[in-house]
């Protein structure tokens, strides 16, 4: 048993001393070998840490995106969507329906006549009787304001402006009554373009309405009264058509007639006819920019020479204007009764067909006592119709042939 021990002694010291020299082979580190350094680039992929200690790159798999911007990326192709079956459809177009008067005069609001690029649209309102057998004359009504008020559903003279304008239209007349842009929105000559486009509109147009473009009186009160007799007296001057190309297929803007009610017509001497400064205007006692004075964008007396005769037309009579008829307040303090009396005075020395009508104990756009005087805007709606007959006479209607069976 001794001799045992000792053996099996000897034999685990033996056994220690081999596996005491494999334990260096198996169990070592592993030697280390120099690390290659990755190349940094837009490509390089993450480290990934593995249970050694040394950090070892692993790829692995990218995300399918764009990698730069530089890289030219397949942009997928724009598929052709089908052809609708049929075209769509336009927009709805809104307008108010069209009024009746009495007699059977028809009136259609907002009717749009000119479109400028930055403003807005302008529109007139149109009355027609019933039809008729011959073509209608023509009327444009241009409302007064100081050229920076109004509408063309108002008139001072006029507590329901659109019955007055039907009852006229229900006399065998087409009558217009117009916007314009004022004179914040525009200065001069815009206003008198615009009175101008919507003569031209009324030519280009009358046949839908059975409107006679051969006979077209423009009518106007105050501010209105000064655009309408401007209109009438430039007709054919260049500077104060409306915007746009002009051809032979242009309907023409001049008037066969002019009716002028309270306007102004000679803006130098409008202050100095109604008694008050020249400095200030002659509507406003303020001190503030007086409504010519915003109408031409200087007042009257700072103006640079020769451009309150251009809006003046006191300036242009000449014998080849139209008719006229001129009506004023005897009593009016804001546009004195003389601007009425010099426009009479030059148009009669030209030879051209003109009446005046001054009415007592009225003032400006017929007015009495703080309303409009009835009697009186009675009277001149009288003259008016009287002007526009003998001016535009009724034309015979036509013979209409009949087949006499044999």
């Amino acid at each position: 048993m001794r001799w045992l021990g000792v053996g099996c002694l000897a034999l685990g010291l033996a056994a220690t001393a081999v596996w005491g020299q494999e334990t260096p082979q198996l169990f070592a580190p592993a030697p280390k070998a120099p690390v290659q350094p990755v190349p940094v680039d837009a490509r390089t992929v993450p480290v990934v840490r593995t249970s050694l200690s040394e950090p070892v790159p692993v790829p692995i798999p990218r995300p399918e995106i764009r990698r730069t911007l530089t890289e030219s990326v397949a942009e997928p192709m724009a598929q052709r969507l089908p052809a609708p079956e049929a075209a769509p459809s336009p927009r709805p177009q809104y307008t108010p329906p069209p009024l009746t008067f009495a007699d059977g005069v028809t009136a259609t609001f907002d009717i749009p006549y000119a479109t400028l690029p930055g403003f807005r649209p302008l529109t007139l309102d149109l009355y027609t009787a019933r039809a008729q057998t011959v073509p209608a004359p023509m009327v444009v009504f241009v409302h007064g304001g100081g050229w920076n008020n109004g509408d063309s559903r108002t008139a001072r003279a006029f507590t329901d402006l659109p019955r007055a304008l039907a009852t006229l239209a229900a006399q065998g007349y087409v009558v217009a009554s117009i916007n314009y842009r004022l004179s914040q929105e525009a200065r001069f000559p815009a206003a008198l373009q615009d009175v101008k486009s919507a003569i031209r509109w009324m030519r280009g147009h009358a046949g839908s309405f059975n409107g006679d473009p051969t006979r077209l009186a423009v009518w106007g009160d105050s501010s209105g009264g000064q655009l309408a007799a401007m209109a009438g007296v430039t007709c054919g001057v260049p500077r104060f058509e409306p915007e746009g190309e002009v051809t032979r297929e242009t309907p023409s803007s001049c008037a066969e007639a002019v009716i002028d009610w309270s306007g102004p017509t000679d803006l130098a001497s409008a202050a100095a006819d109604s008694g008050k400064p020249a400095s200030g205007g002659f509507t406003t006692a303020s001190g503030g920019p007086s409504p010519e004075g915003r109408y031409l964008g200087c007042e009257p007396a700072a103006c640079a020479p020769g451009v309150v005769k251009l809006a003046s037309p006191l300036s242009f009579v000449s014998e080849n204007a139209p008719p006229f008829l001129i009506q004023h307040g005897a009593t009016d303090t804001e546009v004195s009764p003389k601007q009425a009396q010099k426009l009479y005075d030059a148009l009669k020395a030209k030879g051209v067909p003109v009446q005046i009508a001054i009415y007592p104990e009225v003032g400006h756009q017929f007015w009495s006592k703080n309303a409009p005087d009835t009697a009186t805007v009675h009277k001149a709606m009288m003259q008016v119709t009287q002007f526009l007959a003998a001016t535009f006479p009724a034309k015979p209607k036509p013979q209409i042939r009949r087949t006499v069976a044999n």
